[in-house]
């Protein structure tokens, strides 16, 4: 369920961002400020459905025990209710905690410097878009998501530099390099991946 809900948003905002705001900018004249507050709104939104989702996975997971004549032991009367807690934590909710912090720590990050490089790297929406996308990876796929950004970066500012360079005779320091149309697709293509790895050792270790 949470698989392709976080498709969903995914593919919805990059609709946004390439179709729709394209086309409020050109046509209707609206601000890169008000697409800023739309991504930022399904940021937290996001949040609250994601979690109203893990709360019910849990709930099933719980009648699930309850109605099995082995797993009805792990529940009270017969042990404490906190190694239920514990389970469906670190099962449901642990994932998309670490990658919940990480996407509050991505989002404070760009939007610092932005501020103090007066959005000389990134675009105004592109913190709240960087923020959704990495919490709906999940863990681990925002670790693989955030190293395939860097990965991205480099390959593309190596390849912009060397055209500038030896083609349009630009200084390196003149050059401006985004990640604006990557944020999106590097998490659903995380999303899917995690999909395919859930079977390799790595992938096991990293799981929680």
């Amino acid at each position: 369920m949470i698989f392709y809900f976080s498709l969903g948003i995914l593919i919805l905002t990059l609709f946004i961002f390439l179709g729709a705001s394209s086309l409020g900018r050109r046509f209707f004249n609206i601000g890169d400020n008000f697409y800023k507050y739309i991504f930022k709104y399904f940021y937290f939104a996001s949040i609250i459905i994601i979690f109203f989702i893990l709360i019910y996975q849990s709930f099933e997971q719980y009648q699930l025990w309850k109605s099995d004549n082995l797993s009805k032991y792990l529940l009270p009367p017969y042990v404490n209710i906190n190694y239920f807690f514990k389970y469906v934590g670190f099962r449901f909710f642990g994932p998309y905690l670490i990658s919940f912090a990480a996407s509050i720590l991505l989002l404070f990050s760009l939007n610092r410097l932005n501020k103090k490089y007066e959005e000389r790297f990134f675009y105004s929406e592109e913190p709240q878009i960087a923020a959704l996308a990495m919490f709906l990876s999940g863990w681990p796929g925002c670790l693989f998501y955030f190293i395939g950004l860097i990965l991205a970066y480099l390959i593309i500012h190596f390849l912009v530099s060397f055209y500038y360079k030896f083609f349009l005779k630009i200084g390196p320091s003149e050059v401006r390099v985004s990640l604006r149309y990557w944020w999106i697709p590097m998490a659903i293509v995380a999303i899917i991946i995690n999909k395919w790895l859930v079977g390799l050792d790595l992938w096991k270790l990293l799981k929680i």
